[in-house]
């Protein structure tokens, strides 16, 4: 099962919901990793099957869980926007949530950077922002594909019209 992952869309959706259109009949739904969670319900309207899941980051307010634990094909992992555990500074407090929660598998965002990365067993990604990127001007997703056996994770740029590969594990 295809997933895309999206972080930081601060209130502009106009390219998630490129790629939502783009990807939804090869895609099983999304998850949002917070900052403008908001922006997450109103993706929902446009790609209303499959999985969808939102966690909160320090810029929402309201209700919301600022993490989640699923279960996807056997894989636990672990979802969060990242603030809590401090992701701007290092990636350990991450994998060791992601340990205590039984996960092979964290992803995050706040940082606005794209990162795919593998620590004591743990994969990580971090999608980057498709409305707000850092380090450099490309505006980013994920794909996280999982199966009984494995568990991948790409980041894609947009790149005009088309989309290229910029990390992956």
């Amino acid at each position: 099962m295809k997933i895309l992952v999206f972080s930081d869309t601060h209130g502009i959706v106009e390219y998630a919901q490129r790629v939502l259109e783009d990807f939804s009949d090869s895609v099983g739904g999304f998850i949002h990793l917070g900052d403008y969670t908001e922006d997450a319900l109103r993706l929902r309207k446009i790609h209303g099957k499959g999985i969808f899941i939102s966690v909160k980051g320090n810029c929402d307010f309201g209700g919301g869980s600022p993490y989640i634990v699923m279960n996807i094909m056997g894989h636990n992992i672990y979802i969060c926007h990242g603030h809590r555990e401090n992701v701007k500074y290092d990636s350990m407090k991450l994998v060791y949530r992601a340990l205590e929660n039984n996960c092979d598998t964290a992803l995050y965002g706040h940082t606005h950077c794209p990162v795919v990365e593998e620590y004591a067993g743990v994969r990580l990604m971090n999608p980057g922002s498709i409305s707000l990127p850092r380090q450099s001007r490309q505006k980013t997703f994920g794909i996280l594909d999982v199966t009984e056996k494995s568990v991948s994770m790409t980041i894609y740029a947009i790149d005009g019209e088309k989309y290229s590969i910029i990390d992956g594990i």
